[in-house]
């Protein structure tokens, strides 16, 4: 029997949950204390800072509940007083328990050395004096236990105090005799009801004084009472005092962390006490804590200030020991699990007989966090009949159910039963097993039974009461274990190796077991199943997931979400691209019948085993149908899972936001989160399921590939869909068809492209044209639309820029032509048309026209008479077109020759040809085919008399000299007017014509322009050398006179100025009339030169005025004659103008002016 292989007696009485206040079992305690190697990491630090003080005397020891904190707590106040118990030191009893490290055993003896005492305490029961909301409610526990350390009524400071003043009068012990004597009852009873008690006959006694002076004492001492901490440690340190030299009083404080939480201004208080006391005692007084978390995690959310008071906290509480459960297995291994040598040696050999079995059947499935197996034969024996998964997962399982308050009491947060007391508990109830026993997880749960909240085992408690099978509850506590651990998966696969109780265990059969217990407590509603996780439920989620099972869904809800799952995640596209020729075809998606959205002609229908599973029948229906139909493969939780998830999110969604409690809006918080993932097990497993699906096609059953993929898998099936229903695609013959191949197949030349003959036609083009002839037989009109509608659906299914690049084909062959309202359409208009779907319905097609040899070749013989080459074509349609185009570059010539006509007026002749020529541009290719005699004379004769002399003119050296010409009469002609001949004439008679660049009116007008041009310059130069020498014989003539040698060199200059300056301007003067005018009013010039000398000469007046000239100077032409008749006629008439001239003559002499001839 199991019980047999333990060195101790399992059923001895084991100490499990350290308290300080426990002081009864100390001898057994440091005895069964298990130094670990983590522990004595930990400690190493600490007792070489208490031997060596540096000024931190605050030691912070955290750990979750399990990690041995509090007891460690425990074994160092032991160690640090070093009393005797039981005949031994409990400080050299702990060093003796260090192996391999004999720094650590010295530090530890050498703190046994240090004289001191521990005050141990749990603060949270100590603190029943006072209210946490107090800031200073950690002073008043120190307070209290200190005093009880001495011996004091702690509970009451002042009645401590009241005891403390007797001590100091050494009036204490006499006190306590005469109060027994007077009362009948002990003061240490009575003062526990001190507000009944009377003291001060007592104290008049033993003081003998009246006992008047005593009369209200306690109250007194009571009011007076006033705690600091600054009081508090001065008491210590008189303490302190009273002791040998390097005494030491160590506080030990468990479970502080608990106790301060987030009140910050606690753990300022522990910390100011910690702080005080070291500057007090110098050093002679510690403070050691224990914690569930890090101080950090204590203090919580911190604002600046208060991060400041932390950084001190820190440093006092210098002296860190995080403790983690990873010891845990080697302290149960060693207090309980300790095996004799026959039977550890035994278990040895029988692992490794079965390690690889064990391996095998203790690992745990590859979702979620995964533990490590046996690491020895000497670890299998060491922790028989534990698996090592069972250390971590539990206490892992212990933490998860604390932080969901699953826990009661005074100790809600953590439970108080330890990892050991449970182990112990588990070995006792299959103790009578014998050396193949496992240990399955479920017996971990009697453990912590009686620590769980009521409520939260409700649901269990109605299991064990209402199922019929043991195993069935089994399953469940197991269940309940790791319900809040979310790292480990609650697979079946891990259900089952968490309830292998036995090596030699049936594992099918287990299995099976397994599987039938978890369909019960699923099907009544104990436990929920997401996927492949199964999940206790509390007695609220039981409730609400009989509601959610409950709640009615329609067949609509699943089609839809069968579509989303399927179609929009797992397949997605709603195009899928057939392989052979790249392009995509549009299916009708379609779940169990039911279609989906608009209905295109190839389609995709998903069953579903619950549907329909006759294969027989639904390979039927594929016959000569459109449809791939795919029977997705059998799984029984798939469409329970869809309904499931359909109603979890109905009930989730009608029961969001009314009033329900906090738990029940918790609850459906987790739902809706556990829904998300539930989705996402549904698409993988769906996928799965399309994947290996049963796919029909045309009547035959596909054979199943190889592919994991469903989308994979439907593409593949849809290949042999568009093969089946669309026999004629072999016609395109696998080419991909684009824009490009459209743009490409216009912009290439016949001869490049296509062949003479229609031997090279292709099939697709074949198939068309035939469809165009026989509706034109049909009087059918045959639209792009018409032929794209046709060539789309089956048999040919071909997409639509596969049907426009046959039809360019045929249109480029000139088998076709296109016209839209009315007009034929020529290759760009024909790409337009065909890239622009606004045009397909309202393009038409037609069959070619054919045209005789004979009147093509009239056709390119006036092609070569009309534009002087040869048509490089022989195709009737190319011959014409080509001929048009040429029509068309004629009239822009044309045009580009009339927008000349303003410089070349007699290009307006031109006019009537170029709106001929308008019209002709505009006429169908079949026009010049056809009426030939209509245009060929007009337009031959017109090029040959109007348009090609013209085009030489044009471009020839008549042009330049008709410009000369224009530029020459255009310019200012003032100069001709005094020349004489006809070369003006001449000139105006070229420009006047009508046709220029006919005769040898050019040649005339180049031969009198050059005649003009030499006349004109020749009178110019007569015209300047008459009036220059006119200048200067006026000039030499001033100069000459004595007057002008009488002036000064400035004035002479200024005299002739006038004269000067009018013949330097006739050097640049270009017209005949200036030069004369010049000529004529050098006389002026002269007068006026001759009045300004004559002033220079005249003398001033005496008033500085200047005085008139002496002579003055008049032109001939300026003096008036006093002759009234307007002509002379007779001899008579001569003699009276001469006297009248002599008679102004004399007048203008007499008046002393001078008259210049």
């Amino acid at each position: 029997m199991i019980k047999d292989f333990f060195e101790k007696d399992i059923n001895r009485p084991i100490e499990t949950v350290i308290k300080a206040d426990d002081r009864d079992h100390i001898a057994t305690e440091v005895t069964e204390y298990v130094i670990t190697d983590e522990i004595a990491k930990k400690i190493r630090d600490f007792f070489q800072a208490y031997n060596d003080y540096a000024g931190a005397n605050g030691v912070w020891i955290s750990g979750f509940f399990g990690s041995g904190k509090s007891h460690l707590l425990k074994m160092i106040s032991y160690v640090l007083e070093n009393k005797q118990y039981d005949g031994y030191h409990s400080g050299e009893l702990f060093a003796e328990k260090v192996d391999d490290d004999a720094m650590l055993k010295a530090d530890i003896l050498n703190a046994t050395r240090i004289p001191s005492e521990s005050v141990l305490f749990n603060i949270d029961q100590q603190a029943q004096i006072t209210s946490k909301e107090d800031a200073n409610a950690i002073l008043a526990v120190f307070y209290k236990v200190f005093y009880d350390h001495l011996g004091y009524y702690g509970f009451q400071p002042h009645v401590a105090e009241f005891e403390m003043w007797l001590d100091s009068k050494g009036k204490y012990e006499a006190f306590k005799t005469e109060y027994e004597k007077v009362n009948g009852i002990t003061w240490e009873v009575d003062r526990l009801e001190y507000f009944v008690v009377e003291v001060k006959d007592i104290l008049a006694t033993i003081f003998n004084e009246s006992p008047d002076k005593y009369e209200n004492i306690l109250d007194e001492l009571e009011d007076r009472n006033k705690q600091s901490i600054e009081d508090f440690c001065n008491r210590v340190k008189s303490y302190i005092d009273t002791k040998p030299k390097g005494f030491r009083l160590n506080f030990f404080v468990d479970e502080v962390g608990q106790y301060i939480s987030d009140n910050t201004k606690l753990m300022l208080n522990l910390q100011t006490i910690a702080e005080t006391l070291a500057t007090k005692t110098k050093g002679n007084s510690w403070i050691l804590v224990t914690s569930q978390e890090d101080m950090e995690t204590v203090v919580g959310d911190m604002n600046k200030s208060q991060q400041n008071d932390f950084s001190r906290i820190q440093a006092r509480f210098k002296i860190k020991i995080p403790l983690t459960s990873a010891n845990v297995d080697e302290v149960i291994e060693k207090r309980l699990l300790h095996k004799k040598d026959t039977y550890q040696k035994q278990l040895e050999k029988a692992h490794k007989t079965n390690a690889a079995h064990l391996q095998s059947l203790l690992s745990f499935s590859e979702a979620g966090v995964q533990f490590k197996g046996f690491k020895s034969d000497k670890d299998f024996a060491n922790k028989f009949p534990f698996a090592p998964y069972q250390f971590d997962l539990f206490q892992q399982c212990r933490i998860a159910l604390s932080n969901h308050n699953a826990f009661q009491g005074k100790h809600a947060s953590v439970g108080e039963r330890s990892m050991l007391g449970v182990f112990q508990q588990v070995i006792q109830a299959i103790e009578k097993r014998d050396k193949n026993a496992l240990v399955s997880f479920d017996l971990m749960f009697q453990g912590i039974r009686n620590e769980l909240r009521g409520d939260i085992q409700q649901s269990l408690q109605l299991g064990e009461r209402q199922l019929n099978d043991p195993f069935e509850i089994k399953v469940l506590k197991t269940l309940f274990l790791v319900k809040y651990f979310n790292s480990f998966k609650t697979t079946k696969r891990n259900i089952s190796v968490l309830l292998i109780d036995d090596i030699n265990v049936d594992l099918k059969a287990h299995e099976e077991k397994i599987e039938k217990a978890l369909t019960v407590l699923e099907n009544q509603s104990y436990v929920q199943r997401n996927g492949d996780i199964y999940e206790f439920l509390t007695d609220d989620e039981k409730d609400i997931e009989e509601e959610i099972k409950n709640t009615d869904i329609d067949d609509q809800a699943v089609t839809t979400l069968l579509k989303e799952i399927l179609f929009d995640e797992i397949i997605k596209d709603n195009r899928i691209t057939y392989l052979d020729n790249k392009q995509a075809y549009d299916f009708t998606s379609k779940i169990n019948g039911t279609v989906l959205g608009r209905e295109k002609e190839l389609e995709i229908e998903i069953i579903t085993d619950d549907f329909e599973n006759n294969e027989t029948y639904i390979q039927s229906q594929t016959m000569g149908s459109t449809a791939m139909k795919l029977l997705l493969s059998p799984n029984p939780t798939f469409m329970r899972d869809i309904r499931m998830y359909i109603k979890t999110a109905k009930y989730e969604r009608q029961n969001r936001g009314n009033s329900t409690s906090p738990q029940v809006a918790r609850i459906l918080q987790e739902k809706s989160i556990q829904n998300v993932t539930r989705k996402k097990n549904l698409i993988t497993l769906a996928n799965k399921a399309l994947a290996e699906s049963n796919a029909f096609v045309n009547g035959s059953k596909l054979e199943a590939s190889s592919t994991a993929d469903g989308k994979t898998k439907v593409i593949n099936v849809f290949q042999n869909l568009v093969a089946a229903v669309y026999p004629n695609l072999r016609m395109l013959k696998g080419v991909a068809f684009t824009e490009d191949t459209i743009k490409t197949t216009i912009h290439t030349k016949q001869d490049d492209l296509f062949a003479g003959d229609d031997a090279t036609m292709s099939e697709a083009e074949t198939e068309i044209l035939s469809l165009i002839n026989r509706r034109k037989k049909q009087s059918d009109r045959t639209s792009l639309n018409d032929v794209k509608n046709e060539f789309i659906k089956k048999p040919y299914g071909w997409y639509p820029n596969a049907v426009w690049t046959t039809i360019a084909k045929l249109y480029k062959r000139g088998k076709i032509e296109l016209t839209q309202n009315a007009n034929l359409l020529e290759n760009d208009e024909v790409l337009n048309v065909l890239l622009n779907s606004s045009n397909h319905g309202n393009t038409l097609l037609e069959p070619q026209a054919t045209f005789n040899d004979a009147t093509v070749k009239k056709l390119k013989d006036i092609y070569k008479d009309a534009f002087d080459e040869s048509c490089a074509f022989r195709e009737a349609k190319d011959v014409a077109t080509a001929f048009k185009e040429k029509i068309k570059d004629m009239s822009i010539q044309v045009n580009q020759l009339l927008a000349s006509k303003r410089d070349y007026p007699f290009l307006s002749s031109l006019e009537p040809f170029a709106d001929q020529l308008t019209k002709w541009s505009k006429k169908e290719y079949a026009y010049f085919l056809i009426n030939t005699n209509d245009f060929e004379d007009a337009l031959l004769d017109t090029k040959e008399d109007l348009l090609d002399p013209i085009k030489r003119f044009m471009n020839g050296e008549q042009r330049n000299i008709y410009d000369q010409v224009k530029k020459l009469l255009d310019g200012n002609t003032a100069n001709f007017d005094y020349i004489q001949g006809d070369e003006l004439e001449v000139l105006k008679t070229l420009l006047a014509s009508n046709t220029p660049y006919k005769g040898n009116g050019v040649q005339l007008a180049k031969a009198a322009k050059d005649q003009l041009a030499t006349k004109v310059l020749t009178l110019i130069e007569e015209e300047k050398e008459k009036a220059t020498k006119k200048a200067e014989d006026l000039i030499a003539d001033i100069t000459a006179r004595k007057e002008y040698k009488a002036l000064e060199a400035t004035q002479q200059q200024q005299t002739i100025t006038g004269i000067e300056q009018r013949k330097k301007a006739l050097k640049d003067e270009r017209f005949i009339a200036n030069i004369r005018q010049s000529y004529n009013q050098l006389s002026e010039l002269h007068t006026a030169a001759l009045n300004l000398m004559a002033t220079y000469l005249a003398k001033p007046q005496e008033d500085g005025k200047a005085a008139e000239p002496t002579t003055k100077y008049i032109r001939r032409s300026n003096v008036h004659i006093d002759f009234d008749k307007k002509e002379l006629h007779t001899e008579a008439d001569v003699l009276e103008y001469i006297e009248a001239i002599k008679e102004a003559y004399l007048k203008r002499i007499n008046e002393n002016i001078r008259i210049t001839l």
